[in-house]
């Protein structure tokens, strides 16, 4: 009872303190409000192009709909209405005329306004095309430290095989991380960056860092607005073809409530500014026009990724396995580092017309020393990386109010990939699509990114069903159904199997306010003990936001997740109240958070998005019972200057530590730190 006499109490503060005035918009804020909460590695590539988009808006008038994907706010039947529209109707003159669009109300205009522009070129002065350097230094930090930090003499051991263990376990640098980045850019002709990372546990100047930060990625892109060659990139960059049958460097877009925002838009090659250690290529990538209409992309590439080696006559013998982490912060973890040569080699040739793109894709790639196939159920069909082709051709096209969007692929051992998709936005009020996807369970790509249940991109086929309906301004429903299932055992299910994934959403905007009430179903096979079963996890979440756009705003977000399996169930419910501020200053802002959660385990766990420093990505897992709080600052103190921080604590009143060993902290509070600078001239 006092703790929620004290929890109603500070949510009474909050609402008194909300007002209704004019708030700076920033893309943080924006991505937030609109539930825009993908994977540390998409977080960081939206904000990035939208704050390309932000110095360079999009032009309503000629933007295609690839172009328009750029914008996370608006789902694919939006897009097709403003399409529809612009082609029926003419040019827009003004960005209120698209409140004209079918579907698209108020809200999705502030949203999209500070990104989009009406003119029909870019503007024709001395300043849009001057040089720009940005320069970000982020520090970041959590005390108590874990006990791997923690350092002993050998008389405090028993043995000397225990003492080694604990040499071997322990981190070898500051319990801090580090990211520094620059990029230098004339207008959208020349791009050069380079990106310095440690996280935290990670020595600065050790053996092999010629830097001294354990990653380092860097690049230099040219384009050209007219002849054969359209863009060059040397150094590190991300590939995107197709609906990433074969490569998708990035994050793969999976289901959410976006519902008909699951069509894919390839970028083709782009240069690479992120800190994901493994999900990009090295080398160097061409951009061709040979012809109106026509387009192609060569690209090679050759870098070391991170492995566990595993010598022929071990005990469990056969090549290496790749290592995803990015930690190098232990012995064993640097034993791993570079382990593995991966070369990788292809091109992607399309052709574009008004009404229709194909294009084909082929891919080779080589790990060496080859990958470990593993002797266990589920890796039965697994990818063992030598002298991998592939091939793929894709569509996208439509008439009238129909639109249609597709891959097949294939790899060199027979086996096939296919996705294929329509959507249908010919209703005012209604637009629905349907996915379905076929992935052999012998077809594997290591750099696949396809739509489905899973991001490997194998032994998968499901049957999608999405809508959208907006019966009134202000109203908007989103729902879907996904039924899927297995050729072969997976991950954590050692039978084959299927299942099913349901959500609706329900948004009511209007006077500032905001109401969500969203249900999410999901049932899939799962092992217990030895028998594989349906397990079921079911999340329901109530969101009130006030006075969004003003000085003041508040959210309001209950949530309650039941995760069943074997006749036993396990619930988690999370409540937290978030109040955030814009003050007299207009660049200086601040955000404030409260949450209490109470999780039985951590398979009823719940997700929460957390406003983070620019770039800066946060989704923790909310687990056990206890409570999350942290506030947010941002500040530009001029015009070349911007200021973050962030600092938060998570208590847990019924534990004597936090996490397993070696991340073991002691003690029940944990407390966070962010502090980033970026300066811009």
């Amino acid at each position: 009872m006092p703790r929620t006499r004290l929890f109603c109490t500070i949510l009474i503060i909050f609402r008194a303190a909300t007002t209704a005035a004019q708030e700076f918009p920033e893309i943080e804020r924006l991505l937030e409000e609109n539930e825009i909460t993908p994977a540390d590695d998409a977080h960081e590539e939206i904000m990035a192009a939208l704050v390309r988009l932000a110095a360079n808006p999009l032009r309503v008038n000629t933007a295609t709909f690839d172009e328009w994907k750029q914008l996370p706010f608006l789902s694919d039947a939006q897009i097709d209405h403003i399409l529809q529209f612009r082609e029926r109707v003419g040019a827009f003159h003004h960005a209120e005329e698209l409140l004209l669009v079918a579907g698209i109300s108020r809200t999705d205009l502030d949203n999209i306004r500070p990104f989009i522009s009406t003119a029909d070129r870019p503007p024709d002065n001395p300043f849009a095309r001057r040089r720009t350097r940005d320069l970000l230094a982020r520090w970041r930090t959590t005390r108590p430290s874990s006990i791997a930090y923690n350092r002993y003499d050998r008389e405090a051991f028993l043995s000397e095989e225990a003492y080694l263990r604990h040499l071997d376990s322990r981190f070898r640098g500051p319990a801090w991380s580090a990211l520094l980045r620059y990029k230098h850019a004339i207008a959208d002709r020349f791009q050069t960056g380079i990106t310095l990372e440690n996280d935290a546990g990670e020595p600065y100047f050790s053996r092999g860092q010629t830097t001294g930060f354990d990653f380092l990625s860097a690049h230099a892109a040219w384009r050209w607005p007219r002849g054969v060659v359209e863009r060059v990139i040397v150094g590190d960059y991300r590939l995107q073809f197709g609906q990433g049958l074969i490569i998708w460097n990035g994050f793969p877009s999976g289901k959410s409530a976006a519902t008909l925002g699951n069509e894919k838009a390839a970028g083709g090659a782009t240069p690479y500014t992120s800190t994901n250690e493994n999900n990009f290529a090295r080398g160097a990538a061409i951009a061709l026009r040979p012809f109106p209409g026509g387009a192609a992309t060569l690209f090679i590439s050759s870098k070391r990724v991170d492995a566990n080696l595993h010598e022929e006559e071990s005990a469990d013998p056969g090549g290496a396995v790749i290592d995803d982490s990015g930690y190098h912060r232990r012995q064993s973890e640097m034993a791993r580092k570079d382990a593995l040569a991966e070369f990788m080699a292809g091109a992607a040739m399309g052709y574009n017309h008004p009404l229709f793109r194909a294009g084909v894709t082929l891919l080779h790639y080589n790990y060496s020393p080859r990958l470990r196939v593993g002797t266990r159920e589920y890796q039965r069909y697994a990818d063992d990386g030598r002298h991998r082709a592939l091939a793929a051709v894709a569509y996208k096209g439509g008439f009238s109010h129909l639109y249609l969007f597709g891959e097949t692929a294939i790899s060199d051992n027979g086996a096939t990939a296919t996705v294929n998709g329509a959507r249908y936005s010919g209703l005012e009020a209604v637009a629905f699509s349907v996915i379905y996807r076929r992935y052999d369970k012998r077809y594997i790509s290591r750099h696949a990114g396809g739509f489905g249940e899973y991001a490997n991109t194998s032994n998968e086929e499901g049957a999608y069903a999405g809508i959208e309906v907006t019966p009134h301004r202000g109203w908007r429903i989103n729902a879907y159904h996904d039924r899927f299932r297995y050729f072969a055992p997976r991950y954590r299910a050692t039978a084959p199997g299927g299942g099913h994934e349901t959500l609706l959403e329900v948004t009511r905007r209007g006077g500032g306010d905001e109401w969500i009430l969203r249900v999410k179903l999901e049932t899939k096979p799962e092992d217990d003990g030895d028998q594989t079963l349906p397990r079921s996890r079911q999340s329901y979440r109530l969101q009130y936001d006030r006075g969004t756009g003003g000085r003041v705003s508040s959210r309001t977000r209950v949530e309650y997740v039941r995760h069943a399996k074997g006749g036993r169930a396990e619930r988690g419910f999370l409540l937290y109240q978030e109040c955030a501020l814009t003050f007299q200053h207009p660049d200086l802002k601040a955000r404030v958070r409260l949450a209490y959660f109470d999780v039985d385990s951590y398979n009823a766990r719940v997700y929460a998005h957390e406003h983070d420093v620019l770039y800066g990505y946060a989704l923790p897992a909310y687990s056990d019972r206890g409570w999350r709080s942290y506030i947010n600052l941002g500040w530009r103190p001029s015009h070349a200057l911007t200021l973050y921080f962030k600092g938060g604590v998570v208590y847990y009143p019924d534990r004597e530590s936090i996490g397993s060993s070696p991340t073991r902290v002691d003690g029940n509070k944990l407390f966070d730190l962010a502090v980033q600078a970026v300066v811009k001239w």
